[in-house]
């Protein structure tokens, strides 16, 4: 349905009475939600506004006002007839509130719903969406629209004389002409379509596959084909091409790739016939462009009933293929306007509705709920509708704040180097040519040099697909992302990433999740859950293999809390699986240059009831250390036995002093369990996959014979706990994990570090306040930290120090200040102070950007999210709901440095490369560059010790390619290679 809809002024429309309350089921369960979320800082201007969809409203009415009480009536209003809206102009910068309410012909008027907030950021982006009949309007008439117009034609095929886009056409072109003598492929069989085996069977998912597989290989030539003839205009090709795209139209939809067989298959068919015919309009006859206009609205007519009539995804986005068929949806409809009568209101139904919830899966900040796996193949599958409305002239999805801020999620949650990817179905899968060709895209639209560097430090551009033909500009010189703090919340979607380094493929990491999302879709009931990586290698992982949807062992095993490093309770309970509302939240984030902080609070993902409090805290004590928190406590009287459960690949052996150690390749991870709540727990190994039952349920298809370790720390049935553990990776060769050293004192534990840092951890009850004795140290929070001057509040109010107040807070903080910096977040609006040393000025951490301390406070705090004073010795500050990273002193900024030489060796030859070098955001030097080398293998003689390879870290012998990206931190020294052979050998 199209979001048709009227912007009224509010002193001209009576105001309704008040009327029934918005249903509570539909505030619950996978129904759009209401958004913007309340308090949500947006760079997106307007919005997107959502709400849920109500059964029998014909219409809503959606108001914003400046004031929350809305006693002064509504600025701005529009009365859509569906439940969603993008207004079609910018709104005034700073805080909002907005509201909706409903309208059925029985009953009137609802009642309105709760009035959220949001700020419009200074510096926001405009993003007005036009009505749908302006967008049509807009849309090109003429053929091509897909990736170019007719306008544009004409530069567009000259883009295949050049660089990447020529390597891309001719081995389209050759893949086309070595098969030009291949007989047409036949309308595929199924050999089950009586269904009489399960659909989740191995045999059924293999026919699937050998079905999809088929599929994708023959409309993958009919594509490149197509694309050859558009781009060369050689009738021969072209005429193979579209013999194949009529071959295709004949297939019958009622048989092997028909809907309810495979829903992936039957919209292949359609949309890249669509496109295929987009490229080959002027060779087609009116009868032949009628056949192949037959079968597309054949097969999306079938579409449509399931995404748009039946389960419209405006009612429940949180569909992964109803997402992606409503966006090709759009896309047929696009590239069939004004040919088929009825694509107009394929448009109109399916285009306003996709711009509005794109994308369904992430929010403003980026990032994407489903893990790193489902982001790959959805992100891909987004643009191109995306870069389909481009090229027809519609609109420009990228200005959408999610859009312009996608490419911190793969810097972030899935960085070169990476072992794995982490969270959600097909985290297996590592960095490779699907990010590439993304952050190559995304830095092109947006000009950034950070996206081009994170794209080239996974490996060279990529030249297999057919977008890679306009995907990435070779003009932006690559820049690592030195200016980004080493540690980012996304917000939206409750994941947390802490690093040692974003730029050195060897990199300590650990990512933790307590998300919104709950377990749906391709998400796990993993909320509180963490992974760890170091030096190459995946220590604490994910348990089980997400070998097929479904399965056997997916849905015994992978799913369950039971796989992640989380806790269970009583024999392996936990958070049940494919529920939107078992959810988490991530309530506190601080990242300093001395440590970063985050809490996840995961109670109401145990949707049983039995536990009333599920906190987890983790704190990164830099720069090789981890302490996990858990604050627990159970619903009953009888209490509950609380599990900590942990996960490697390869090594785990239990420990004799109270935890594990974890083995894998060149990396290993000390695990230990410290204080009263943790003694006593019964350890336990196993090594099979267990389903809720007890049964083995083991991977099959490509997961066949693998295997991991599953170690469970189960304490005595108890009513609370507070366990805490330190994880500390090392490298196996020549290195040892860091000393930690623990003492239990009354009420808390003292955990000391290298370096003389330490770390407080309270284990008396909630709302006790620590006092550290000899050390000095008062607090009111789950842990206090403290390396130098710096300090690290963890979920809490207070500190003192020798006596003196030197924090304080009206609600539960996070807090890390010290050096000139702060860091803080809270889970609702909050006033805090801190002691500071002389005076400060207040900027923002990445961008520099000065706030002032002038003007009324709310006005302050309604315009940039913070209104602060100063007074000698003291800093107080009035923070809106979320985080905040400031520089307190006159430090500078991150940004260009001298070019730094780093002198060579290679195969006995002197010689040097020049490096262009940056201050990072913590006050360091980062060079980079690329090394010119003959392509082969080489062994490392010397290095320098901040030396690595972007690609493969500080490697001893390895494959170089001859023009290597290297990095450079703190002083350059002579590198020195020997060459040991062709970059094939094996030897």
């Amino acid at each position: 349905m199209e979001n048709a809809s009227k912007r009224t002024d509010a002193a001209t429309v009576e105001q309704p009475r008040e009327g029934p309350a918005w249903p509570a089921e539909l505030m619950a369960n996978a129904n759009l939600p209401f958004r913007p979320t309340d308090a949500l800082v947006t760079t997106q201007n307007p919005p997107d506004f959502d709400w849920p969809f109500v059964p029998g409203a014909d219409r809503y009415r959606l108001e914003l006002a400046r004031d929350a009480a809305m006693d002064g009536g509504a600025l701005v209003s529009a009365e859509p007839v569906i439940n969603f809206y993008n207004f079609p102009g910018p709104l005034e910068e700073g805080t909002w509130f907005w509201r909706v309410r409903f309208h059925t012909p029985e009953g009137g008027w609802s009642a309105w719903s709760e009035t959220r907030r949001f700020r419009i950021a200074e510096g926001s982006v405009p993003f007005p969406v036009p009505p749908i009949d302006e967008m049509l309007a807009r849309m090109e008439t003429a053929h091509p629209r897909v990736w170019t117009n007719s306008r544009e034609l004409a530069a567009f095929r000259e883009r295949r004389l050049h660089g990447a886009a020529k390597t891309v056409f001719e081995n389209a072109r050759a893949s086309v002409l070595a098969r030009m003598d291949d007989p047409l492929p036949p309308d595929p069989t199924f050999p089950y379509m009586d269904r009489s085996i399960s659909s989740v069977s191995p045999e059924w998912v293999k026919a699937l596959q050998d079905l999809r597989k088929y599929a994708d290989t023959t409309l993958d030539h009919l594509l490149k084909a197509a694309f050859v003839y558009l781009i060369s205009g050689d009738r021969a090709i072209g005429e193979h091409a579209k013999a194949h795209l009529l071959n295709f139209a004949s297939w019958d939809p009622e048989a092997a790739t028909r809907f309810d067989i495979n829903d992936q298959v039957h919209r292949a068919v359609a949309y890249r016939s669509a496109i295929a015919y987009d490229w080959l309009y002027d060779l087609l006859s009116p009868e032949e462009r009628q056949t192949v206009q037959d079968m597309v609205r054949t097969r999306i007519a079938v579409l449509i009933e399931h995404y748009l009539d039946r389960q419209p995804i405006y009612q429940y986005p949180f569909d992964s293929h109803g997402w992606t068929i409503a966006g090709y949806i759009g896309l047929m409809g696009t590239i069939m306007l004004h040919d088929i009568p009825e694509a107009e209101a394929w448009v109109r139904r399916a285009v306003p509705a996709f711009i509005n919830l794109l994308p369904p899966w992430g929010g403003e900040d980026g990032s994407w709920s489903q893990g790193t796996g489902y982001w790959q193949w959805s992100s891909g599958s987004n643009k191109e509708l995306m870069d389909v409305l481009l090229s027809a002239g519609a609109i420009d999805a990228y200005d959408k704040a999610f859009s312009r801020h996608e490419g911190l999620y793969p810097i972030y949650m899935f960085p070169h180097g990476s072992p794995t990817g982490v969270f959600g179905n097909d985290s297996h899968y590592l960095p490779d040519w699907p990010s590439i060709g993304l952050l190559n895209r995304l830095a092109q639209m947006y000009g950034d040099p950070r996206l081009q560097w994170a794209a080239e430090a996974i490996g060279e551009r990529t030249v297999s697909g057919l977008q890679d033909y306009f995907y990435g500009d070779e003009r932006i010189a690559p820049r690592p992302p030195a200016d980004l703090p080493k540690a980012k919340w996304f917000e939206a979607t409750g994941l947390v990433a802490m690093h040692s380094d974003l730029t050195d493929p060897e990199r300590i990491s650990l990512y933790f999740k307590s998300s919104p999302y709950g377990s749906y879709s391709h998400s796990q009931a993993d909320q509180n859950g963490f992974i760890l990586h170091a030096f190459g290698e995946t220590l604490a992982l994910k348990g089980g293999y997400y070998d097929y949807y479904n399965s056997v062992h997916h849905r015994g095993y992978t799913k369950r809390t039971y796989s992640a490093n989380a806790i269970t309770f009583d024999g392996r309970q936990g958070q049940p699986i494919d529920d939107f509302d078992a959810k988490g939240r991530m309530v506190g984030f601080a990242s300093h240059p001395a440590f970063d902080a985050a809490t996840g609070d995961a109670v109401a993902a145990y949707r049983g009831g039995e536990l009333s409090r599920a906190l987890r805290h983790i704190v990164y004590m830099k720069p090789s250390a981890f302490v996990v928190i858990d604050d627990l406590a159970a619903s009953g009287p009888d209490g509950v036995s609380f599990e900590w459960n942990l996960h490697a690949d390869e090594r785990l052996t239990l420990d004799p002093d109270g935890g594990a150690t974890i083995e894998k390749g060149k990396a290993g991870l000390q695990v230990r369990l410290h204080g009263a709540d943790s003694r006593g727990s019964k350890a336990s190994v196993e090594t099979r996959f267990l389903d809720p039952e007890g049964a083995e349920a083991t991977p099959v298809a490509w997961a066949a014979g693998m295997s991991q370790m599953h170690a469970t720390f189960a304490t005595p049935k108890t009513n609370a706990a507070t366990l805490v553990a330190t994880l500390a990776p090392y490298r196996l060769e020549g290195g040892a994990p860091q000393t930690i050293a623990s003492e239990e004192r009354e009420g808390y534990l003292r955990l000391s570090f290298e370096g003389d840092a330490v770390l407080y951890v309270r284990t008396a009850p909630a709302g006790a306040v620590v006092d550290t004795g000899a050390d000095g140290y008062r607090f009111a929070g789950a842990a206090l930290a403290v390396h130098g001057d710096s300090l690290l509040l963890v979920h809490g109010t207070r500190v003192e120090r020798d006596g003196s107040v030197v924090f304080e807070s009206d609600a539960p903080a996070t807090a890390a200040w010290g050096d000139g910096r702060l860091s803080a977040s809270a889970d609702c609006d909050v006033a805090l102070s801190l002691a500071v040393p002389g005076e400060v000025a207040l900027c923002e951490l990445v961008t520099g950007r000065e706030l002032s301390a002038d003007g009324h406070p709310a006005a302050r705090l309604g315009s940039q999210g913070v209104h602060w004073t100063a007074t000698p010795g003291r800093l107080a500050l009035r923070l809106e709901q979320g985080q905040h990273a400031y520089r307190l002193d006159d430090a500078p900024l991150p940004g260009p440095l001298a070019p730094v030489t780093l002198p060579t060796e290679i195969d006995g030859a002197p010689g040097e490369t020049t490096l262009e070098a940056w201050l990072d955001v913590d006050g360091g030097r980062l060079a980079w560059g690329r090394l010119a080398l003959k392509a082969g293998k080489y062994e490392v003689l010397e290095a320098p010790a901040g030396f690595a390879f972007a690609r493969h870290g500080r490697i001893g012998r390895g494959a170089l390619g001859s023009s290597e990206p290297v990095l450079l931190r703190g002083e350059p020294g002579l590198l020195r290679l020997r060459r040991v052979g062709e970059a094939g050998e094996t030897r």
